[in-house]
């Protein structure tokens, strides 16, 4: 490959994980803040923190990626690291920049249930598109998607989206024993489903993931 070739690769690259960060920023701010749902990830376990802490989820986003950054750079390579830093600090950044939406009272006309069922498939397909994006494009975004490349490097036989569903699914779980909510418990779980679906839908054109 040329280098104007690896220069328009890599610029598509770069588009592609702000777009990722973007997605992240619109879920959290435009559905889960308001809703209290967790669906797994670094943002289901930020969100969770920042509700214990009073920390921003934007901080604690940071606080949770960085060092598990540092093991990416350190085992999956440099070229994975870089872009892996780029949308760790990109999507904190989007959350700053993305106006704050009260999903929940924009749709408190509707029913309890249904406006939860509608937060927990929004925001599944925008994580799951987030994730989706930046695993197409040789990178994490800095989640659960990362631990889960960083046990599939140890062990190479694991499936990613199984990884991620226990990984999510613990979280998944602690949200809905700290908010003892046992809904909010069974609609971020909805979230997940949505969430490690669109992420096959997304990387089908890859390997098995």
């Amino acid at each position: 490959m040329n280098t104007k070739s690896k220069t328009g690769e890599l610029i598509r690259d770069y588009i592609s994980i702000t777009i990722s960060a973007l997605l992240t920023a619109f879920a959290v701010n435009w559905v889960f803040q308001s809703t209290g749902l967790a669906p797994g990830g670094i943002t289901g376990l930020s969100i969770i923190c920042s509700f214990i802490t009073k920390i921003p989820v934007s901080v604690m986003s940071l606080c949770i990626s960085v060092p598990l950054l540092i093991l990416g750079i350190l085992l999956l390579g440099k070229s994975f690291g870089i872009k892996t830093l780029y949308i760790t600090f990109a999507a904190p950044v989007c959350m700053k920049f993305v106006p704050y939406i009260d999903f929940s009272g924009l749709l408190s006309g509707l029913p309890h249930l249904l406006m939860l069922f509608l937060a927990s498939v929004i925001g599944g397909l925008l994580v799951g598109g987030s994730v989706g994006i930046a695993l197409n494009h040789n990178c994490a975004t800095g989640g659960t998607d990362l631990i889960a490349l960083l046990i599939q490097h140890f062990f190479p036989f694991l499936k990613l989206s199984s990884i991620l569903f226990v990984l999510d699914g613990s979280v998944v779980v602690a949200s809905g024993i700290i908010s003892g909510d046992f809904m909010i418990a069974v609609f971020s779980l909805l979230s997940l489903f949505i969430i490690i679906h669109t992420i096959k839908f997304i990387t089908s054109g890859k390997n098995e993931q």
